[in-house]
Order: structure tokens, then sequence, then C-alpha cells
């Protein structure tokens, strides 16, 4: 393998990348397209995931030495993040369209940036600034446009805005802790907390664990094990091989995929106005993945890898 010409291992990063990016933008269809509530999806979600994540930890003894108890904290805290977010990530898939959540979510890289800059090391510029604000009027066409179909909710949307955030500030904490905590070891560690909050939160509002039926159980197990997790594996693997700024611009084509799936599949309409401010939207976020740093892109790239979302 070592042996093969460095443009061989960039293909097939890219490759995985794109596989990745094709799992990530069905799994917003999959999700709106079984039947149990928003949080019993998000609840099998994660905890089909769990058992698969700590077998790999199990398999390593190295890192299981590492799990004190600073990666306990950092588990907690990042866990608990991460647990509002899935909550608001799937109950707003629920309630609005696909293409409303999957592009008010490609704010992110944006949000990061503006409220982060001291973090990576430098300050938004007034062109950065400037892109970020056309993306938000891009993503103003896609929900307006959905509302003149009336295929969107005023909550769902709301949902999916608290869930940009929400998932801000998990990526935020989650990038201060991961100074001092393996990637692995955190992820599962994380992931286990958030599906412990996730268990109290089902209890305590008496959701029908029991809910999803027949096949559904089937697409329930597939969005934990493929983009929940061999899609996280994919990237995580391409990073040693393709550029973060590349893998970051592929990831946008995520929303692109995700309406067109929803269309396709969930005969969600899609209006003029949506496409025309998806487009500006991807556009003007791809502009400041290309006006950052390689250190701050580096981070962003590496951040969708390390989430284990959706």
């Amino acid at each position: 393998m070592s042996g093969q010409p460095h443009s061989i291992f960039v293909t097939r990063a890219l490759v995985a990348v794109a596989a990745a990016v094709l799992m990530w933008g069905g799994s917003g269809v999959a999700i709106k397209f079984v039947g149990p509530s928003g949080l019993v999806t998000a609840f099998y979600r994660l905890w089909f995931a769990i058992p698969l994540l700590w077998l790999v930890l199990a398999s390593r003894p190295a890192l299981c030495r590492r799990l004190d108890r600073r990666w306990a904290l950092a588990c907690l805290v990042g866990g608990t993040l991460f647990f509002v977010h899935q909550v608001l990530f799937f109950s707003a898939l629920k309630l609005t369209t696909v293409a409303n959540v999957t592009i008010i979510g490609a704010l992110q890289p944006a949000v990061v940036l503006l409220a982060a800059g001291p973090m990576f090391g430098e300050r938004a510029t007034l062109t950065t600034g400037a892109w970020t604000a056309v993306a938000f009027c891009g993503t103003a066409l896609v929900v307006l446009g959905a509302r003149a179909t009336g295929a969107s909710s005023l909550q769902g949307d709301a949902l999916a805005f608290a869930n940009l955030f929400a998932f801000s500030a998990y990526f935020l904490a989650s990038k201060r802790v991961r100074e001092r905590v393996g990637t692995w070891e955190y992820v599962t560690g994380m992931t286990t907390v958030s599906g412990l909050w996730m268990l109290g939160t089902v209890l305590v509002a008496a959701e029908d664990l029991a809910s999803p039926r027949g096949w559904e159980w089937l697409v329930l197990a597939a969005i934990a094990v493929f983009p929940g997790t061999l899609g996280h594996t994919l990237i995580n693997w391409a990073h040693a091989h393709a550029t973060a700024l590349s893998v970051s611009i592929m990831l946008l084509a995520v929303p692109v995929i995700a309406t067109l799936g929803a269309a396709l599949v969930l005969s969600e309409e899609v209006v003029l106005l949506q496409m025309v401010g998806g487009l500006v939207t991807l556009a003007a976020i791809g502009a400041v993945l290309r006006s950052m740093s390689p250190s701050s892109s580096e981070e962003l790239a590496v951040s969708a890898a390390e989430t284990d979302a959706p």
C-alpha cells in the first residue's frame, strides 16, 4: 500500500467522502420516512450506535486506559449539549421540510467562525461577515418558499434554527475538550451520556418505545450504523489523504442530496424560490470556507467526522 502513488489515496479519500455525503444526505429522508416521533427516533439512533462504539473502544486497550476523570467530565458536557442537538434536530425533521432543516444546518460553519474567531487563532473578516449575511438571506428564501407551499411549519423551522445554535455550542465545547481527550473515546463517552439523557427524556415524556413497526426497526438501525457510525469513520480516514477544504466543500452537497431525496421519496414540493435560496446559501457558505485559514478549515472539516451526527 505504501508504494502506491499519493493520487490513488487522494482519489480513494474523495470516494470515501462522497459515500459519507450520500449517507448523510439520505439520513434526513430516512428519519422523516419512519413513523415514530422525533424523540423515539433519536433514542434508537443513539442506542443502536452505543454498543458499536463501545465494542471498538474495548478492542483497543490503549484507549481504555484514557478513560479518566477528565474524560468523564468532557463527555458529560459534550454529551449533554449533543443531546439537546439531537432532540432539536430529530424533532425539527418531523415538523418541517427536510430542505429547511438541512439548509439551515448548513449555516453552522459561518456561525462557528463568527462566534469563535479567537479559538481558531483568527477573527472573522469583513468579507466573511458579508458572505455569512448572504447565506442567512439565502436561508430566509428557502424558509419563505417552503411556507408558501404550506409544507413547513413555523414551529419546525424555529426548532431547526435553535438546533443550528445548539449544534454550534456543542461543536465549540467539543473542540475545546478534544485538545485534552482523544477522538474515539470522546465520541463513545459523549454519545453514551447523550443516550442516557435521551432515555430519561422518553421515559418522562411517556414516549412509546415500541412504536416502530416491522421494517421501521431496520431503518432505525441503518440510520445508526451507516450515517451515524460508518459515515464518520470514512470521513475520519479521508482526513489523512484529502485537504480539509475539499472535505468541507463536498459536505455542502448534503443539503442538496437531502432536498432531492425528500422530493423524490417523500414528495416534498420544492419551488423556485427555495432552489434559488438554497443555491445562494451553499455558494455563500462555500465562499466562507474558502476565506478561512487552513487551520480553521481543518477544524470545521474534522468536526463533521467527530460529532457522530445526525
